[in-house]
């Protein structure tokens, strides 16, 4: 009976053992979801980068590199993620580091949001990938520029022009101190200057007003500038034919002048400027001259135009008479020669060729 009750407290302890330890295997084993393997990044290179490094996104760690190998022109990064994120398919890989010479670790930008996400096994391409310029780039680079400017093979070298930089500045402190002087001075009291500007604007007042005033015709004139524009085009290939033909007139000019020009000279500087200068001086007579040239040519137009042969109206002169006898002896001289005087209104206009002969009938008698 005392080794029953001992065979069944030694079971009972080793069964409550048993069941402590599932209890504390199950509260230590997690539940929650496993990191996922199999992601990669094509990028352009992996300087910085090493298995073990952080993935993070928005700084904070997402995941580790697993394995870096070279691929080409460019190398692979693979690269497991923590369980229980999304990222979206297009998500961009960007290497980042504190400073230049630190560990670099891998940036996911991109959130989730909808749409295809990023799978195991799937790599995110290189045109997704960015890395920043490595610390041998720049050094590489700065040689590159201190080589182009000293050349082992070419006399003009940095250092050359930089002894001739300070060769042309020799002797010229006191010009630099009086140019920073005057800047100084410049600076310091700006009055002129804003004087100046001040005067400018006010003069600029009445060209504004007057382009104020006439906004309506300036508005005009730009509203029609289209059209004159297409008719300057049209008119563009006169323009061309017009400075063709001022070429060739310029041309038979210079051979008229080539083969001419000492007969023609002496001619246009002697004979031909007298007569300019005779026509200058009697203008107003040639005007004369030139104004009665309608009246003769109506003249000779009503005469062609008559049947008959040409004739021409005569009237001899006439003088008058005001005197208060004037009309019976205008009666006196109608009974010698009939209609050889004529009154009006107390005004007696007698032929000179009739009171001639009136003159010499009388000395007959």
């Amino acid at each position: 009976m005392k080794m029953s009750r001992k065979y069944l407290i030694g079971t009972g302890a080793v069964v409550s053992l048993a069941l402590i330890g599932g209890v504390g295997f199950t509260v230590v084993e997690p539940t929650g979801p496993q990191p996922q393997s199999g992601f990669c990044a094509q990028m352009p290179d992996a300087i910085g980068l090493y298995p073990g490094n952080p993935i993070t996104q928005m700084g904070l760690q997402v995941g580790r590199v697993e394995r870096i190998r070279p691929a080409g022109d460019h190398v692979e990064v693979t690269f497991s993620l923590d369980g229980g994120r999304r990222f979206p398919a297009d998500v961009r890989a960007v290497t980042r580091s504190k400073s230049i010479l630190a560990d670099r670790s891998v940036e996911l930008v991109g959130n989730y949001r909808s749409g295809p996400e990023l799978t195991a096994g799937h790599c995110i391409p290189e045109d997704h990938s960015f890395t920043p310029k490595s610390i041998s780039e720049i050094a590489g680079s700065a040689a590159d520029f201190i080589d182009a400017l000293s050349p082992n093979n070419s006399k003009d070298s940095f250092e050359k022009a930089v002894a001739g930089f300070e060769q042309a500045l020799r002797g010229q402190g006191d010009n630099a101190r009086s140019m920073m002087l005057h800047a100084s001075a410049a600076a310091a009291s700006p009055d002129r200057l804003t004087a100046d500007i001040g005067a400018i604007i006010q003069n600029m007042a009445p060209l504004t007003d007057e382009a104020l005033q006439r906004w309506p015709a300036i508005r005009s004139i730009l509203d029609q500038m289209p059209e004159v524009v297409n008719a300057g085009i049209d008119l563009w290939p006169g323009v061309v034919d017009v400075c063709v033909g001022v070429g060739w007139l310029v041309n038979l000019l210079h051979d008229i002048q080539t083969n001419y020009g000492g007969d023609l000279w002496p001619l246009l500087q002697g004979p031909v400027a007298d007569v300019i200068h005779l026509a200058a001086s009697r203008s107003k007579d040639i005007a004369s001259l030139l104004d009665s040239i309608p009246p003769v040519a109506s003249m000779l137009r009503q005469q062609a135009a008559n049947d008959g042969g040409m004739s021409i109206d005569y009237r001899p002169p006439t003088v008058q008479l005001d005197s208060p006898a004037a009309p019976e002896l205008c009666a006196a001289a109608n009974q010698v020669a009939p209609g050889s005087c004529s009154a009006d209104q107390g005004h007696v206009q007698v032929p000179i060729a009739d009171l001639l002969d009136m003159v010499l009938a009388k000395g007959q008698r």
